[in-house]
């Protein structure tokens, strides 16, 4: 893992929790242990995805999450979180699907999906204010969908 082009942001607990900002895209992703897919076709119109960075959780690179956001002119939104961690669901639990593409997912309401893609989770957040929960749940799942493309 090459986190040279990253830079380190000092935020959270010193040593614990390290936050790099990442230049671009593409250094973001080359940054992990892991590679991402990020969905091409989204729901609203936009200039694509921007990095807001990754956290290092324990410090030592063995537990990085990776940021993406897309907007649009309208404040709709997609922010997508990758990481290896495994997921807690301490509030409630969220509704299991099993996507067309084989993918596990699980649906919190009103706008959450969390897909487990190997050893990666991808947590897709959808907010647009112009459509309902159920359209919202099913954006998110052709979003998902297109993690098998």
């Amino acid at each position: 893992m090459d986190w040279t082009h990253l830079n380190l942001k000092k935020r959270g607990l010193d040593g614990f929790i390290k936050f790099y900002d990442a230049p671009s895209i593409e250094v973001a992703i080359d940054a992990l242990p892991y590679s991402v897919n990020l969905p091409e076709r989204l729901p609203f119109k936009t200039k694509g995805f921007n990095a807001l960075g990754i956290t290092d959780i324990g410090g030592e690179g063995q537990n990085p999450e990776a940021d993406f956001l897309a907007t649009d002119e309208d404040e709709n939104s997609l922010m997508l979180s990758t990481t290896s961690a495994e997921m807690d669901y301490p509030v409630t639990l969220p509704e299991e699907i099993t996507l067309d593409n084989g993918y596990q997912a699980y649906y919190t309401a009103p706008n959450n999906l969390d897909v487990v893609v190997k050893d990666v989770t991808y947590s897709y957040t959808l907010n647009m204010n112009d459509l309902g929960e159920e359209q919202v749940k099913e954006e998110l799942l052709e979003l998902a969908e297109q993690l098998a493309e």
